[in-house]
């Protein structure tokens, strides 16, 4: 994962709440993990005795708590985060520099353009994929039709694209991240010949 990926994830977890250092660290660790908040909830969940916590951190490598540690300090530096003690606790909050940070990554991530590679799989029914990308959205649309030329669909017109493919449930989720799900139809040719939406 890279450092600008890391970072978004570390500001996503501090956004509505303040975090403690423990969770602060369970999200760096994970961060190559796609952590989301309720991730983080889940893990900790597992670990939340002051033991089991103690034995966890026992565990960790020198390595690994010098990046934590050096990671929060950058944080800290850069005046994204800020560190507040509470029943001897330290919890870590954003920062209004750090919000907006966080806007500008997440923005950027939502802009950026994925591989037009995917899996491909053979289906046994035939899929029919129409689309209709405002101009404005040109190099979404460009992207989409690489895509669908890798997936083996062959075009019937610019906008319809046919063929007995799976469709891969990644690229659903980029279609979504790239905001273009809207502008997309997709159906199933049925035994009977009719045609069924994809869901």
């Amino acid at each position: 994962m890279k450092k600008g990926e890391i970072l978004l994830n570390a500001l996503e977890i501090l956004e509505d709440r303040a975090v403690d250092s423990f969770d602060l660290l369970m999200a760096f660790l994970n961060a190559g993990h796609n952590v989301t908040s309720k991730n983080i909830d889940y893990q900790y969940s597992k670990i939340k005795s002051e033991r089991s916590k103690k034995d966890f951190l026992k565990q960790l490598t020198p390595q690994s708590k010098k990046r934590y540690y050096t990671f929060v300090y950058k944080l800290k530096k850069d005046r994204l985060i800020e560190e507040k003690t509470k029943e001897d606790k330290k919890l870590f909050s954003l920062t209004s520099l750090g919000k907006s940070k966080l806007k500008i990554l997440q923005a950027q991530i939502k802009s950026k353009i994925p591989s037009t590679n995917y899996k491909k799989e053979v289906s046994d029914k035939l899929t029919i994929f129409i689309f209709d990308i405002p101009e404005k959205e040109k190099r979404k649309r460009d992207w989409l039709r690489s895509v669908l030329k890798n997936l083996g669909f062959q075009m019937i017109q610019k906008s319809v694209w046919l063929g007995k493919v799976k469709i891969p449930q990644q690229f659903l989720e980029d279609l979504n991240n790239l905001q273009i799900i809207n502008y997309v139809e997709i159906f199933e040719i049925t035994k009977t010949g009719s045609l069924k939406p994809l869901d």
